[in-house]
């Protein structure tokens, strides 16, 4: 797999993708009996807060594809504005349902996948991106491919 140009709503680009309300829609139609959801939109992507089989988990969309990821909460006493810290995860129940309607789930082993320019199979990834997606990547130091494609790279999580 390689990511898209625009993918990270750096550079324009004519991507073709599911409206954000019909991916609202759809969440909400899902979870509506079994989980309690909470939109919140950000940047390029939406992510939905959600409690679903006694566990908070986060919904993760791109906004310029058609691709998500399912994250855990492991510690959500950060501030109201911000991202609590996760961790992607597969979850079958979720992604089953969505791939089945036209939506693309990312394996946790590929968006927790570490970003190193010495491995030229990471590297490849991120050779359609566009000189202003390049430019934002070297600027922001996403430590994982789930932070590309979810604009998820604040240097303030780092341990330094």
């Amino acid at each position: 797999m390689r990511l898209t140009k625009g993918i990270t709503g750096f550079s324009e680009t004519q991507n073709e993708y599911i409206d954000n309300d019909i991916w609202k829609q759809t969440v909400q139609s899902f979870f509506s009996v079994k989980a309690e959801v909470n939109f919140s939109d950000r940047y390029n992507f939406n992510y939905h807060f959600i409690e679903y089989d006694h566990q908070l988990m986060l919904l993760f969309k791109n906004k310029f594809s058609n691709l998500f990821a399912v994250a855990e909460v492991i510690d959500d006493s950060d501030e109201y504005h911000k991202l609590p810290e996760h961790r992607f995860i597969n979850h079958s129940d979720i992604s089953d349902f969505f791939e089945g309607i036209g939506f693309e789930c990312l394996d946790e082993k590929f968006v927790n996948s570490k970003i190193s320019t010495s491995n030229s199979l990471k590297t490849n990834l991120l050779e359609d991106l566009s000189k202003e997606e390049q430019e934002q990547i070297l600027k922001k130091e996403p430590e994982t491919i789930g932070n590309i494609i979810f604009n998820d790279w604040k240097k303030s999580r780092r341990k330094v």
